[in-house]
């Protein structure tokens, strides 16, 4: 299940300054089918990591909004979290954000012989992806990338 781009226009109007306001950055909406249920995820970070508190205040500000404004017309549980240490990279200020940090991109077509990679992301510039992976790094232009993610050494 989708969002519609009208409806994911107005959640984010409504949702992003009570995020703001809370110093989170709102991340993600989205929505998805768990058991049957409709489910509103609402993810959020901060820099040093989302806690607990701050997903409870921030989801009680979302259902009192919601509430008043009462912009999705079916029934819905909201869920507030954080996007998780393998989180997607879904925009260039977030790739950005993120040079450094070691990544997993997978690749619409194979770049330089790599459907896909793991390495540290080493900068983002002029659309382009710059991956070091061992002894290669490994240039990509952002379209040839079906998906970037965060990709920690646990």
């Amino acid at each position: 299940m989708q969002l519609s781009e009208n409806l994911s226009k107005v959640l984010t109007e409504i949702i992003e300054p009570l995020a703001h306001i809370s110093g989170l950055e709102l991340v993600e909406i989205r929505l998805r089918k768990e058991s049957g249920d409709t489910i509103l995820d609402v993810s959020i970070d901060k820099e040093g990591g989302v806690s607990i508190d701050d997903c409870a205040t921030l989801s009680k500000k979302i259902s009192l909004a919601l509430d008043v404004e009462d912009p999705i017309p079916f029934s819905y549980h909201l869920e507030v979290g954080s996007p998780g240490i393998f989180r997607r990279l879904k925009s260039e200020k977030e790739i950005e954000k993120h040079v450094n940090e070691r990544v997993k991109a997978v690749f619409h077509e194979p770049v330089s012989g790599h459907k896909k990679c793991v390495g540290t992301l080493t900068r983002f510039q002029e659309h382009r992806v710059y991956i070091r992976m061992d002894n290669e790094e490994l240039v990509a232009d952002l379209q040839q990338i079906k998906t970037i993610q965060l990709f920690p050494d646990i």
